[in-house]
């Protein structure tokens, strides 16, 4: 028997995010990958008038458990939704369902947290910051407790070039930081202050998300060093590569919105460096060196003034992607998996130079849109063209710290990890990533993107459908670099005829 499955049999579980995007793969991966696992206690928050009952009950109707339902059509009788926010003091959790983990839960996995890049400062320390104490607490006074993990992200320390599995000192104190919080509340900033004060505030960290997962990080090793606790940071997770389904995910953000944007032919320019290794990994995979993580951590003796382990979970150092490569791979798989909805042929660019950028930004992207909404408007249709613009670029500016920055990580624990594991472990927790294709990885990615998020029509009427309209597309887009190219060419022959006048 797997060593890994065995450390998980008749454990119970508290996962917090559950719900979320690496959760539900998370969830799904222990019940199907440990099937003697005890109860899995999920914190789920009640939203939009539903219950915590009512959203665990939609959570677990998704495509991704449909290999588990197969398996085992009970398998939701192991999930127990613990109802509570962890944007709330104590989590919001009740007398009882503290005293309910603290007795019967041995493995935490802390993986909720805000993603959003622009959240005011008061919701992302709330969420990413305070909820570790609480995690810590409720950790401290488990009776059985063998291991614990922290889900953070690998450009929490993006201040540096070089990124070591290690802890790195925090920008601003747990303290610090909720009296900052406290001014804000207090002086009831108008949403623009509060902007302008967080940015100052700031100053070279590109956002409240790096700034909060930074400073938690710091929190977790200062109070809680002398638990079984670890810390998992990940790059950037695109779709699942292999299980439960190819190509599986179902978030709409981050790089995931470009591609689609890209794909369809809206985003055409994107300000990165083309030198720079784009750090991708699989969802999958990433859950799996997660649940070795967490048994690596039990199994290993922590010296009380060790810091705690970090695990640097990244592609960029054992098998590089750079931004070129990636445009070669997208144009290449292209044609294979074309969308039914194109609105132009999916072309584009890298531009790292900001003035550059602002140039190809006006004229690929932005006069299209107006041009596009005046003729909508015309057709007695509603305008759209220039809201999706402004959403485009708002994402644009979000994500270029990541498109523009190029980080070394050290990933001596991460590999040792995988190099300790069992040929059985290895088969049922993957996470290799020198074994991966990129162009398949991304072939697979992209085709999940196609038909988890954008919804495309994959029947073979639909993919006859779709051939046809990037072929009549890519003859539009010859035909308008074509005459682009005359443009350009006649201005520069008027700019010369005029110097040559004038000299």
């Amino acid at each position: 028997m797997s060593e890994i499955r065995n450390f998980y049999a008749g454990q119970n579980l508290f996962i917090t995010g559950g719900t979320g995007y690496i959760g539900k793969i998370l969830v799904e991966k222990l019940l199907r990958g440990c099937p003697e696992i005890g109860t899995i206690y999920l914190l789920i928050r009640q939203k939009r008038g539903k219950t915590a009952q009512e959203r665990l009950n939609e959570m677990v109707e998704s495509a991704i458990f449909e290999p588990l339902r197969k398996i085992n059509p009970n398998f939701s009788k192991k999930i127990l939704p613990i109802n509570g926010d962890v944007g709330d003091p104590d989590l919001g959790l009740s007398p009882a369902d503290y005293t309910l983990l603290t007795k019967e839960v041995s493995i935490v996995f802390h993986a909720a947290a805000t993603i959003k890049f622009d959240d005011p400062l008061r919701v992302s320390v709330a969420i990413n910051v305070n909820s570790v104490m609480t995690i810590i607490k409720i950790c401290r006074e488990c009776k059985n407790l063998k291991a614990a993990v922290y889900l953070s992200t690998a450009f929490s320390q993006c201040g540096n070039h070089y990124i070591g599995e290690q802890i790195y000192p925090v920008p601003l104190t747990y303290e610090q930081i909720n009296d900052i919080v406290k001014i804000i509340e207090q002086r009831n900033f108008s949403r623009k202050e509060e902007a302008n004060f967080t940015k100052s505030l700031l100053g070279k960290i590109p956002n409240t998300y790096v700034l909060t997962k930074s400073i938690a990080e710091g929190l977790l090793n200062e109070q809680g060093k002398d638990l079984p606790f670890c810390i998992f940071r990940f790059s950037i997770a695109l779709a699942t590569l292999k299980e439960p389904v190819p190509g599986w995910v179902d978030t709409f953000q981050g790089l995931n919105q470009t591609l689609s944007g890209i794909g369809l032919g809206a985003i055409h320019v994107i300000r990165a460096n083309r030198e720079g290794r784009m750090d991708l990994i699989p969802a999958d995979f990433t859950c799996n060196a997660m649940i070795a993580a967490v048994w690596e951590t039990s199994t290993s003796k922590n010296s009380l003034t060790d810091d705690l382990p970090v695990y640097n979970y990244v592609s960029g150092t054992d098998n590089p992607l750079k931004w070129k490569e990636f445009q070669a791979h997208v144009r290449d798989t292209g044609p294979i998996n074309p969308p039914t909805r194109m609105i132009y042929y999916p072309d584009g660019y890298y531009v790292s130079n900001p003035i550059l950028f602002a140039m190809s930004d006006f004229f690929v992207h932005f006069t299209p849109a107006i041009l596009g909404d005046i003729v909508l408007r015309l057709m007695g249709r509603k305008s759209m063209l220039h809201k999706i613009y402004k959403r485009g670029h708002k994402l644009q500016k979000q994500v270029q710290f990541v498109t523009l920055g190029d980080w070394s990580f050290e990933t001596t624990r991460v590999r040792s990890m995988w190099n300790r594991l069992s040929e059985i472990d290895k088969k049922l927790l993957p996470f290799d990533l020198t074994s991966l294709d990129w162009r398949e990885t991304i072939l697979i990615f992209w085709k999940g993107i196609m038909q988890y998020i954008v919804k495309d029509d994959f029947s073979p009427e639909g993919r006859l459908l779709a051939a046809r309209r990037y072929f009549r597309l890519y003859v539009v887009h010859q035909i308008v670099k074509f005459f682009f190219a005359m443009l350009i060419l006649w201005l520069t022959w008027k700019v010369f005829s005029v110097l040559r006048l004038l000299f």
